[in-house]
C-alpha cells in the first residue's frame, strides 16, 4: 500500500475512523530529519500492505499538531482502531520502524 497524504479535512476519516493499525508521519518540507525518514517510511509502507501509512504536513495542518500535542518533528504515531498506542519523536532507522510495527 502506498502512503496517503492527509490533512485536517481527512485526518479523522483516514486515521481515527480506520480499523486496524495506522502509522502517521508528521513532517515538514524544511525538516532535515523528516527528509531522512521519508524514504524509510515509504519503503516500509510498500513492504507492509496490511498496515495503513499516512503522512501529515504539519505546516499545512498545525491544528492536528496542536490537537495531538506534537512539539517536535518528525513524529511518528501509531494508532490501532483509532486510538493512539505509541509515539516516536525523531528520525529512526528502517529496523527501528519495523520493530515498532511488530511491538504495537
Amino acid at each position: 500500500m502506498s502512503v496517503i497524504n492527509v490533512g485536517s479535512d481527512s485526518f479523522d476519516a483516514e486515521v481515527v475512523q480506520t480499523e486496524g493499525l495506522v502509522v502517521v508521519d508528521f513532517w515538514a518540507e524544511w525538516c532535515g530529519p523528516c527528509k531522512q525518514l521519508g524514504p524509510i517510511f515509504e519503503k516500509v509502507a510498500s513492504d507492509t500492505p496490511d498496515v495503513k501509512f499516512v503522512k501529515v504536513d504539519v505546516d499545512a495542518n498545525s491544528d492536528i499538531m496542536q490537537q495531538l500535542g506534537i512539539r517536535g518533528i518528525p513524529t511518528v504515531m501509531f494508532f490501532i482502531d483509532g486510538a493512539k498506542v505509541d509515539t516516536v519523536v525523531g528520525s529512526m532507522s528502517e529496523a527501528k520502524l519495523r520493530a515498532r510495527l511488530t511491538g504495537v
